[in-house]
Parts: structure tokens; C-alpha cells; sequence
């Protein structure tokens, strides 16, 4: 699935954690300013309800990206951040929309993961969009739970697919979509349940 050139955001830190301490495992804490890394620590309950979520999530998500023909990569894929529409035009031309949140942005190459609710100021991004991702916010802060708290993370493909899987959890969204925005990073998202507008 593809997108035309109509996202705005734009990731352009690349944080590289200090030689010995990111091993490409667990879920990291990780300072822009200061370049220190250090694992945070994941509560069994915590642990349990990411493996749980994900679980469900990716028994869920097969038949949604089936059914709305996100598994199809000839589709086409574009955001209205403004309005907060996710719109999808298939290989076939029929279209959807859905209203969306922005999760967050992971850096594929230096596995660096930025919750969208820390993105800076200047980048402009609607709070419309980032109201689902601080709604685990909220519940991390209220439980404790470190990787919900912590703005910048450093995480593999596994574990960034959880902590998106546990946001939508959180905002009851029944959808969670990742897409290559450029050639290092991916965004996440979650989305509402889709409408056909044709």
C-alpha cells in the first residue's frame, strides 16, 4: 500500500544509542539531549497485557486488512491530519475512509520510537490526531507503566507493533495500520472502524 505525498510530519532526528547499551531487545528509554539509554522495566501485569493485546490484535487484523483491502500493496493510501480522515482508494477504485490517530513514529534503521504526543511544537501536528495516543498516556501514568510515559523509546519491530496494539487498545480503536513514510521511518497508526464511500 502506498501513499501520495500529503503527510506533513516530518522525523528528521535519528537518535543512535550509546555503543553497548541498546542490544535490539526489551523496551528502552532513550534521552535526545543527554544520549542515555536504559531499559525500563516492564511489571508482569504490564508485560502480560502487551503479549495479551498484541494477541488479540493480530488475530483481529488479518480479516480487517482483508476486508477493507489494506493487504493489497497496489492500493493507495493518504492522511487529512487537519480533519483526522484516513483515506484508502483501492486497486480497484473503490474508496474508505476512517477517522484516525496518530500513534507514534519509529525509526526503522536506528530502531528509535517517538510517541506522537511528544512531538515537538513546531512540527504543527493537529491534536485531534494525537488525542487517541494520549489516552495511553493517561493510563500509563495512572498505572505506572514507564513505556507510556517516556516520549522517546528505543524498540525493535516486535515491540513497537505491541506498545501500537496497546494504544488502541486503550482509545478502543479496532484497527492499527504502519506505513513507510520515508526511507527510515514508519509511522503507526489506529483507526476507527472504516466507512465505504463508494
Amino acid at each position: 500500500m502506498t501513499r501520495p505525498e500529503k503527510i506533513r510530519l516530518d522525523i528528521s532526528r535519528k537518535p543512535s544509542p550509546s555503543a553497548g547499551s541498546y542490544a535490539g531487545t526489551g523496551i528502552w528509554s532513550y534521552s535526545a539531549a543527554s544520549h542515555e539509554t536504559r531499559e525500563l522495566a516492564q511489571p508482569a501485569r504490564l508485560r502480560d497485557m502487551l503479549e495479551t493485546v498484541a494477541s488479540d490484535f493480530q488475530g483481529s487484523l488479518p480479516d480487517l486488512y482483508r476486508a477493507w483491502a489494506l493487504d493489497d500493496p497496489r492500493g493507495q493510501w493518504e492522511v487529512w491530519p487537519d480533519e483526522g480522515l484516513f483515506k484508502v482508494t483501492t486497486v480497484s477504485g473503490r474508496i474508505w475512509y476512517a477517522r484516525y490517530g496518530l500513534v507514534s513514529s519509529w525509526n526503522h534503521d536506528s530502531h528509535s520510537w517517538l510517541w506522537s504526543w511528544a512531538f515537538p511544537r513546531e512540527w504543527e501536528t493537529p491534536q485531534g490526531i494525537l488525542e487517541p495516543a494520549w489516552a495511553l498516556h493517561r493510563e500509563a501514568a495512572l498505572k505506572g507503566w514507564a513505556p507510556g510515559v517516556e516520549p522517546s523509546l528505543l524498540v525493535n519491530d516486535r515491540e513497537a507493533m505491541r506498545l501500537a496494539c496497546l494504544a488502541a487498545h486503550v482509545a478502543n480503536r479496532p484497527m492499527v495500520y504502519r506505513a513507510k513514510v520515508n526511507e527510515v521511518n514508519t509511522h503507526f497508526f489506529m483507526l476507527e472502524q472504516p466507512v465505504w464511500a463508494n
